[in-house]
């Protein structure tokens, strides 16, 4: 087996050095936006809390919407690919619209600044990147809207329009970003598994 030159090697450094940079600024840029605001906050801002310069912050960037929109994207192809991966997978539709849920709300409080900032702030893209999202988001919707259409059918779930029954399950889970704490009694875990059971079991006993 050949080995790498010293030139690749070098390559292969700088391009890791290169993508940890970019997900540091992310990774800043991300609890800024939840502090301050996408508005108030400045490439300057980020810049001085990373220790770059902002011509620095350029090199990966070439916009502050850039970097919101880097923010919001990777929630949405993360999210997706485990909501598909999920749905294709083992169990009834019922028990894989409970581990959908269960997965969807972990996602949000696991990443709380993300999260933040793509339900607070992901309307200040620009309409076509607004646009954009929103296709991926009907994706993402459409993968539990089916699922839960296929559990209809075989009459483990109860017999409502697929698409309120989606919008209600999604949308409840999603609010846990505005109050969950996470220095209260009860884990992601523990919190992400009550949601769902509450939402697909109901309140009566």
């Amino acid at each position: 087996m050949a080995r790498a030159t010293p030139e690749k090697r070098r390559s292969r450094t700088r391009g890791q050095a290169g993508n940890d940079r970019r997900t540091q600024i992310i990774k800043v840029a991300t609890a800024l936006f939840r502090e301050k605001g996408y508005h108030v906050t400045s490439l300057d801002d980020i810049a001085d809390r990373i220790g770059f310069t902002k011509p620095a912050i350029y090199y990966y960037f070439k916009s502050k919407e850039d970097v919101l929109f880097a923010i919001v994207n990777s929630i949405v192809d993360e999210a997706l690919e485990r909501f598909r991966a999920i749905a294709d997978g083992p169990g009834s539709a019922g028990e894989r619209i409970h581990a959908l849920l269960v997965e969807h709300t972990r996602t949000i409080l696991r990443n709380l600044d993300a999260n933040t900032v793509f339900y607070n702030e992901r309307g200040l893209l620009s309409p076509k990147r607004e646009k954009e999202m929103r296709q991926r988001e009907r994706e993402y919707t459409e993968v539990m809207r089916s699922l839960y259409a296929e559990g209809v059918a075989s009459g483990e779930l109860l017999d409502i329009d697929p698409s309120v029954a989606t919008a209600t399950l999604l949308g409840a889970s999603i609010w846990s970003y505005r109050w969950f704490d996470p220095r209260g009694r009860l884990s992601v875990d523990e919190v992400a598994e009550q949601i769902a059971k509450l939402l697909l079991n109901g309140y009566r006993r």
